[in-house]
C-alpha cells in the first residue's frame, strides 16, 4: 500500500496553478485536483519546473489513465475521457509503488472533512 500526503486544488485559481512556479515537492507529496463535474481533463508542463505524473480518476475513485508531464512542456496531456478527479505527484511515483490503471485510491480527511492523504489500493 502506498501513501500521498495532498494539497487539494479545488478553486478555479488553484485548479488552474495546480503545481506551477514550484522548484520541488517532497517525495511522498502530491496534489489532489478536485474539477467541479465529470470532464475530459487537460493538463500541460507550462511553468512547472518539476517533472510529474498525473493520475487520472473516475466517479468510483478509480485510476483511468497515468501520464507524464513534462517540464515547461505546452503539450497538452489529455485524460482521454472524463474524469472527476485527478492526482499529481512527482515523475516515477506511480512506477515505483507499482500503482496501475485499475488501481483504486482512497483518500483520507482531517477533522474538517478536506482530503489530506491518498491511499493506493495495489492489488
Amino acid at each position: 500500500m502506498a501513501k500521498l500526503s495532498i494539497e487539494v486544488a479545488e478553486t478555479p485559481s488553484a485548479l488552474a496553478q495546480g503545481l506551477m512556479y514550484r522548484n520541488e515537492l517532497p517525495k511522498n507529496q502530491g496534489m489532489l485536483f478536485k474539477f467541479p463535474r465529470v470532464l475530459e481533463a487537460n493538463f500541460w508542463g507550462k511553468n512547472t519546473y518539476i517533472p510529474l505524473d498525473v493520475a487520472f480518476l473516475n466517479n468510483q475513485s478509480e485510476i483511468t489513465a497515468i501520464k507524464p508531464i513534462v517540464p515547461m512542456s505546452t503539450r497538452v496531456v489529455r485524460s482521454e475521457g472524463d474524469c472527476i478527479m485527478a492526482v499529481e505527484a512527482n515523475a516515477g511515483f506511480f512506477d515505483r509503488n507499482n500503482i496501475q490503471v485499475g488501481h483504486k485510491i482512497n483518500f483520507i480527511t482531517n477533522k474538517e472533512g478536506r482530503e489530506v492523504e491518498a491511499i493506493f489500493k495495489v492489488e
